[in-house]
């Protein structure tokens, strides 16, 4: 039997060097065996083609030629005939689950989408079969005008995916490349802030190290002047009078409330809308999941991700980031640029904050402007592990949140700020020196783009990344309010809430949170039965913090199926308030 009649590439057969051809002789049982693990073996891309012959709610069962059947999970809102013949795409493939998409060629046939688009005057191309196939799917009207908006986007935007235009479009976003790139980002689930930051960290110092392999020893200096200036000189102005305020001299109104500040042009700083997002969740889920709550799960997990082990003769400080050999170079390096002697033991001995060390080291830049052999000292600080290493743990300080910070919204607000505001200083020294073709520069970019793209997402709904520090490694976390800006609860009166964390030894773990007056309802859902264990021993801490307020908690725990694909942040904000009435996500259970 040859499987190019069952699977296929680009609508064309796949290559019989692609398949596998099974003999006539073979059992079916055999032959069955075989497509499984050809099954197993598609790629994204690759289609796959069979008929529903039975339907139990979400389980459906699909008939593939010579009479191999699969069965399917398959959204309950999707309309399907027995007997239908359908095509899917192949989305995704981790060898248990194949997620696959119905292709909107099976739109072709779609009375209602000829109808569409012969009224709206359109040819019936495939893009076009997509567009109304994808707007049926998103709930939205089909009229001529909301046609015609749609093909201009793709005119303009020939490149992208209709989907993605269709979907932007329907949560009101402005569609320009920057929010499609950042929108296809979310979309694949590489959204994440931590992951830009994390990259900038680590590759900063190749911008001075190529300064200084090129022979610009002076800019390479003045570039990490620069650096410094944007992270440590808050209160000074800078060129273009625009002021950085550190976190605990943020300005307050007489509620106590912080201020934000106007960016130089008079528009609102990035952090106001996002900010808006934090209130809304402060104010509609009572503090409890973004505030205490959220702190609480977030310290309990924690518990479970084991530091790094400690070095070797390492300094057993908070913010000691150097061994004592280290700290001993650093100090003589600093003595030979001119430090005093008492200053010098302190940093020799690691007793002084990695902040205050960059500021001393600041101080004696200007030296190295007029002075040779003090320029090759500080070129040589400049280039060594210890200065890299103490940058990006001041610079992961102001980029990142700690758990206990995550309680204060006014402290979420000001990380925005200041990540908007010192990333795009940053991006303006790299281009000074011609270096914004590096990766750092790069996702420095990217970091701005993203945190303006969820500015925008949160003006219709309540959403925030949490880019956390923990002790011995970072996390990402996402925190969603199932709302929107004009709804921001529903008719009963409940709001829902969902906290993912993606942990680097526990893995991801999802907290589903209802609440209703004073009862709280949390699903912990993790891939891993130790970390469930770990979450169930300390749930009595979520408990306690919310019966001082008042709130009565009942948790539920359950481990993630390893066929169960995540989905992704994106995906379950578009899914809120969506009308599905033709096409879904389908994910086909091999094991079944």
């Amino acid at each position: 039997m040859n499987l190019g009649n069952i699977f296929k590439r680009d609508n064309q057969s796949v290559r019989s060097a692609d398949t596998v051809r099974v003999p006539d002789a073979m059992s079916r049982g055999e032959r069955a065996y075989r497509i499984q693990s050809e099954i197993r073996n598609l790629v994204p891309g690759q289609t796959i083609q069979g008929s529903v012959v039975s339907r139990d709610g979400n389980a459906v069962q699909i008939a593939l030629r010579q009479n191999i059947l699969i069965n399917a999970k398959i959204d309950q809102s999707i309309s399907l005939a027995l007997g239908q013949n359908m095509s899917f795409e192949v989305k995704a493939n981790n060898g248990s689950v194949l997620s696959l998409t119905p292709l909107y060629a099976n739109m072709a046939n779609e009375p209602t989408v000829m109808r569409a688009l012969d009224a709206a005057g359109l040819p019936e191309t495939a893009n076009n079969i997509e567009m109304v196939a994808v707007m049926m799917e998103e709930g939205m009207p089909i009229d001529r005008e909301s046609l015609a908006n749609i093909s201009r986007l793709m005119m303009e935007f020939p490149a992208q995916n209709p989907a993605t235009l269709v979907q932007m479009t329907r949560l009101g976003m402005p569609v320009t490349e920057e929010n499609i790139a950042q929108f296809e980002q979310y979309s694949q689930a590489n959204h994440q802030l931590l992951g830009s930051v994390e990259t900038i960290l680590d590759e900063l110092p190749q911008i001075f190290a190529e300064l200084a392999g090129e022979g610009r020893t002076d800019q390479a200096i003045a570039f990490y002047r620069q650096v410094l200036d944007i992270f440590l000189n808050y209160g000074q102005a800078d060129a273009d009078g625009m002021v950085a305020v550190r976190p605990e001299a943020q300005p307050q109104a007489a509620d106590g409330a912080a201020v934000m500040e106007n960016t130089a042009d008079g528009a609102p700083g990035v952090p106001n809308a996002a900010s808006e997002g934090v209130q809304a969740q402060a104010e509609n889920v009572s503090a409890q999941l973004q505030g205490d709550a959220a702190k609480t799960v977030i310290d309990m997990v924690s518990r479970g991700e084991s530091a790094p082990a400690q070095e070797e003769g390492q300094t057993v400080l908070r913010e000691a980031v150097l061994t004592d050999q280290q700290w001993s170079t650093l100090g003589d390096l600093l003595r030979e640029l001119g430090a005093d002697e008492q200053t010098a033991r302190q940093v020799g001995s690691g007793g002084m904050p990695s902040g205050e060390v960059l500021a001393l080291v600041r101080g004696l830049m200007p030296r190295a402007d007029a002075d040779d052999p003090h320029a090759r000292l500080m070129a040589r600080l400049l280039d060594s592990r210890e200065f890299a290493a103490l940058l990006k743990e001041e610079m992961g300080k102001q980029w990142l949140i700690e758990p206990k910070d995550v309680a204060d919204p006014h402290k979420v607000e000001q990380l925005y700020e200041r990540v908007r505001e010192q990333s795009m200083r940053l991006h303006e020294a790299m281009q000074e020196v011609g270096k914004a073709d590096l990766p750092a520069a790069r996702s420095v970019q990217n970091l701005q783009n993203n945190v303006d793209f969820m500015n925008q997402l949160n003006h219709m709904f309540t959403y925030i990344q949490l880019p956390l520090k923990l002790a011995g490694n970072n996390a990402h976390g996402d925190l969603y309010v199932y709302t929107n800006k004009k709804n921001l609860a529903a008719k009963d009166g409940s709001v829902s809430a969902l906290l993912h964390l993606d942990m680097e030894h526990l893995g991801p773990l999802d907290v589903y949170v209802t609440m209703q007056q004073n009862r709280v309802n949390t699903n912990f859902t993790l891939r891993d039965e130790s970390a469930l264990d770990l979450i169930e021993e300390h749930i009595h801490l979520l408990d306690e913090r919310l019966a001082g307020r008042g709130y009565d908690l009942k948790a539920q725990f359950s481990v993630k199926e390893e066929e169960t694909q995540d989905e992704g942040i994106l995906q379950t904000i578009l899914s809120q308030g969506k009308n599905i009435s033709v096409l879904s996500r389908t994910s086909f259970d091999m094991r079944a």
